[in-house]
Order: structure tokens, then sequence, then C-alpha cells
């Protein structure tokens, strides 16, 4: 699942800033989710698109995130974390604008799959290194807080940013004048790096093979434990995905949803709807078993799948069945989120992070495409009813693997000197 992605443990680091820094700085990466699924869909499908197609455009930007832990240790062991999120701002504000110059039509679909791509994998720089950024300026009694606002920051992008981006390709007289307004909010965005402290690099004279040894190290205790093995099994799931959510802006039209009103509900709407389910899901991680948390929130996506299916092909039921689903997969964000932070230790956080969240999304962009074939074989009700009984199947094998899984107490070793 893309938008999944949150904050590691915390030392204390020289001041402590507001942490809606953390949704400030995090805000890029997710657009790099919602700019190609919300705005690009919708106008390709306007164009004649099919919604395989453009599954598969989607697809591309989740792709990275699926592989992003084999490179997450260059975020946690080389450049400052600054340094390797202006980089990756420069690179993804480069992307945008060629994205939204590229006329959008069926011949230019593998070039939009190429500059997704290119985008979302620069992207991933932005994680780590927020994720590194946070890890040091955050306390241990400001942790549940600075994760709460580091979610929302990624959520709101992924729904309201998407949504900004189809206005502006909507109403401002070119369409790279929208990447360009958007580069500009990246690079506005960025400006909270003044706001926090560069924390030290972990094993700054050691050598590359220390580094390397050194991650993998810390993998492997994490995955040795109980808490670590139950974790692998539910990030690999095909549960909590939020996959037909990246077709939503393509299905729109089913509904008679037009522009403005698509933009509204998955974006504005969307967004604020994902931020109360993140809290929702926080209240409920924080009052049952985590894993179980997380298996609950992604049962009440599965029941949204069914209520849009069910529900009215007008602009009421587009809006009440898509912020329905939203607002689960906000809780699955929040519940997954604090089922690996319960995980996870401190030492190469972003490297453990990401192997959880990379595999998720893995299997993320898989149940995309199985939503794109879907519908391309039994229409929209049959995507929905594809994506509910697979995530029913999917939960029937963790409530019959849950109670046999053995490993190690001990989640993550000490920070290695």
């Amino acid at each position: 699942m893309p938008r999944m992605s949150h904050a590691p443990l915390a030392a204390r680091g020289p001041r402590t800033p507001h942490p809606f820094v953390w949704s400030a700085l995090y805000f890029p990466f997710g657009l790099t989710f919602g700019f190609p699924s919300i705005a690009l869909g919708f106008l390709a499908s306007k164009a004649g698109v099919s919604v395989d197609a453009i599954s598969g455009v989607v697809g591309m930007s989740w792709l990275p995130s699926g592989w992003k832990w084999t490179w997450a240790p260059f975020g946690d062991y080389t450049l400052s974390r600054k340094l390797w999120y202006r980089i990756a701002i420069t690179l993804v504000s480069a992307g945008i604008i060629a994205m939204s110059s590229l006329p959008l039509s069926p011949r230019t679909m593998p070039v939009l799959m190429f500059l997704v791509l290119f985008t979302s994998s620069a992207g991933t720089f932005i994680a780590f290194a927020t994720e590194g950024l946070m890890t040091h300026n955050t306390p241990p009694g400001g942790r549940g807080r600075s994760a709460g606002w580091f979610q929302a920051g990624n959520q709101f992008a992924q729904t309201a940013g998407g949504g900004i981006g189809l206005w502006l390709m909507t109403h401002m007289p070119k369409p790279w004048m929208a990447g360009v307004a958007l580069a500009a909010i990246l690079w506005t965005c960025s400006l909270a790096l003044f706001l926090v402290e560069e924390p030290p690099r972990h094993l700054h004279d050691g050598s590359a093979l220390d580094r390397l040894k050194d991650a993998g190290h810390q993998l492997l205790t994490v995955l040795r434990s109980k808490a670590g093995r139950i974790g692998l099994i539910l990030a690999v799931l095909p549960i909590g995905t939020g996959a037909a959510q990246g077709l939503f802006g393509s299905i729109a039209s089913e509904w008679r949803a037009g522009a403005d009103t698509t933009s509204m509900v998955l974006g504005l709407g969307g967004g604020l709807a994902i931020v109360a389910g993140c809290f929702a899901g926080g209240r409920l991680a924080d009052r049952m078993s985590k894993p179980w948390a997380y298996a609950t929130a992604c049962a009440l996506g599965l029941l949204a799948c069914i209520a849009i299916a069910f529900s009215p092909r007008t602009n009421v039921g587009f809006a009440v069945g898509t912020l329905f689903y939203t607002f689960a997969l906000g809780m699955g964000a929040a519940t997954i989120t604090a089922m690996v932070l319960a995980i996870i230790g401190e030492t190469a956080a972003a490297t453990k992070i990401n192997l959880f969240f990379a595999l998720n999304t893995q299997f993320s962009w898989v149940m995309l495409r199985v939503d794109g074939k879907a519908h391309h074989a039994w229409r929209t009700n049959g995507m929905l009813y594809t994506e509910a009984a697979v995530g029913v199947a999917a939960l029937i094998v963790f409530a019959l693997l849950a109670g046999r899984v053995r490993g190690t107490e001990v989640a993550s070793p000490a920070p290695a000197s």
C-alpha cells in the first residue's frame, strides 16, 4: 500500500519543532502518488485511454515503493538528509512538470509510464530524508503526535494534492503551468527544512561494507522476532491496499461526476476523510492488538467496496461511497503505522520501515493490476467485488496464521557502535 509510510522511533534532538513540519516535508512524496492517480487518471480517461492502461500508469507510481527498501540504506548511511531531500525535490519537480506537459492519449501512455516511474523513484528519497530528520528531532514523548502529523501529510497529498493537480490542469491556460505551480508548492514545503536540525550519520567512519552489514543485521533481527513475522504476514497480504482508489478518477464518469466534482471529492474531501480515518485508526490501535486493529480497518475497507458497488450512479452516490472507502484507507494507514512502530528499533530506521512498507506496496501494485484487469473483464462492479473477495480471503489466511507464528521477543538490536 503506497500511502503507508511513517515515522521511526526517535531520540531527542537539540530542539523540538512543531510536528506540522513533518506534514509539510512529506507532502511532496504523497503527491507522487496523488497526481498520477487522480489528475492524470481522470484526464487520460477523458482522452479515451482505457482503465486497464491507466492502472498500468498508476502502478508505476507504486512500483518504486515496492523495492525502495533495497536502496533505503543510501538514505540512512550516505549523504545528509537535507541534501538528499533537496536533490529529490528537484527531480520530482522536473518530473511533475514533464508529466503535466505531455499530451494524453493511448499512444503517449508508455512515455507517461516512464515519467511516473522516474518521478516516484526520486520521491523515495524524500521519504528516507524525512524519516531520518524526524528520528533526530522528535523526543520520545512526542513520537505519536509527530507520526500522526507525518501520516496526515502523506495521505492528504495523495488525495487533496491529486485534486489540486486536477483543478490546476483544468483551469490554467496551459497544462504545463499546472506542473510549474505544483513544483512551486513542493519547494515551499521544502522550506520546513530550515526548522529542523540535521542528524549525525550512522556509522559515519565505517566502510561501505560495514554499513551494508549493519543494515542487513538490523533487518534480520527484526524478521527473527515474532512481532516482525506477524507484521511481515500482514505486509504481504493484499488487504488495506487502497488499490481501487487509484482508479476512482478513471471511473468517476460512470456516476456522471465532472472534473470539479471529482477534484473536490477525491481532492479536498478525500483529504479530510483520510485524515479523519488516520485519527480514528490511531485511537483503534491504542485500544486493541495492533495487528488486529489493522485487520479490522482493512475489513472496513472491504465493506466500502461493496457500498460503492451498490451506490446510486449519481454525484452523491459517488461522493458518499468513495469518501467511505477513503476514510477506511486512512484507518488502515494509521493502524499499520502503529504496528510497525511497535516492531522496529531506532537504528537504520528508514531501512527497516521501508522493508515492511515496500512489501505492502508491492502487493498493492499487484492488486491495482488485478483491479484493472477485473474492470476490463467485468466492468466497475466486477472490479469492486474482486477486490472485496480477495481481501476476505486474505483476512481468513491471517486469522489462520496469526496464532501459529513463532519467533524471538526482541525486535531490534542495540545500535551499532
